[in-house]
């Protein structure tokens, strides 16, 4: 059974419009940025259909005439649409934008357009859940971790969420020993000898400026913390623009 979260109320619309559309032959378009759960949505309805990818042409219209129920993804590579049938079939195809071809228009009795995962931060949440079980689970973590939409990358939606909480996670767990050997590996690839000290100083001072200035919420009592002139460290934080 494939595992599948619906907790926005535009995710939850989509799922049960394509439910029922299943009980007929109509075909569905669903449209929208990479990684957003199309594909798992489109399995989700169809658990037993195959998928197949429009790059290769010749395997759609084989499953075509296989199967009855067929998920195409990536659409918008097929290379001639006029040789599509879904007479009789079920089909559920993702794509990354629609078409401008009224072949398609033909094909497809709807067409659905799903957010970004920015734009639904229910389903973000749940997703990060799962993706937080699953990280703990691969790097044998029991702790509690807390997760802080603040450190979400969605630039790529899950792709980039799920690698976003995975270092989340490591951060976490992370000693003395650990950042020399990242600092070390980083300083391996990067010394060039122009300058490098000036260079990567930042790298040291910048996150312990941050962090103080989180912490104490206060620059007079983090310079008696760091033992460092007021002004030099005003002088610092202005520099560093934090």
């Amino acid at each position: 059974m494939i595992k599948f979260i619906a907790k926005s109320e535009q995710l939850q619309k989509l799922v049960t419009s394509l439910q029922l559309t299943k009980k007929f032959y109509v075909s569905s378009l669903i449209v929208g940025e990479d990684h957003i759960g199309k594909r798992t949505l489109a399995s989700y309805i169809m658990p037993e259909a195959p998928v197949v990818n429009g790059e290769d042409l010749q395997s759609v219209l084989d499953a075509l005439s296989r199967h009855e129920e067929v998920i195409i993804c990536n659409f918008t590579q097929i290379s001639n649409f006029s040789l599509l049938n879904f007479d009789n079939k079920r089909v559920i195809a993702t794509a990354r934008y629609q078409p401008k071809d009224p072949v398609v228009d033909e094909l497809f009795g709807y067409i659905y357009h799903l957010d970004p995962l920015r734009m639904r931060p229910e389903d973000t949440k749940a997703l990060a859940q799962i993706f937080l079980q699953k990280a703990c689970k691969t790097l044998s973590i029991d702790k509690e971790i807390e997760l802080n939409a603040e450190h979400f990358d969605l630039s790529n939606n899950s792709k980039s969420l799920e690698k976003s909480i995975y270092k989340r996670i490591l951060f976490s767990d992370i000693g003395e020993e650990d950042i020399e050997q990242i600092l070390y590996g980083f300083f391996i690839k990067s010394l060039e000898g122009d300058h490098d000290y000036k260079k990567f100083l930042p790298l040291f001072e910048r996150p312990l400026l941050q962090a103080g200035l989180q912490k104490y919420r206060s620059q007079l009592k983090l310079a008696g913390i760091l033992g460092i002139n007021r002004n030099t460290l005003r002088k610092k934080v202005n520099e560093y623009g934090l």
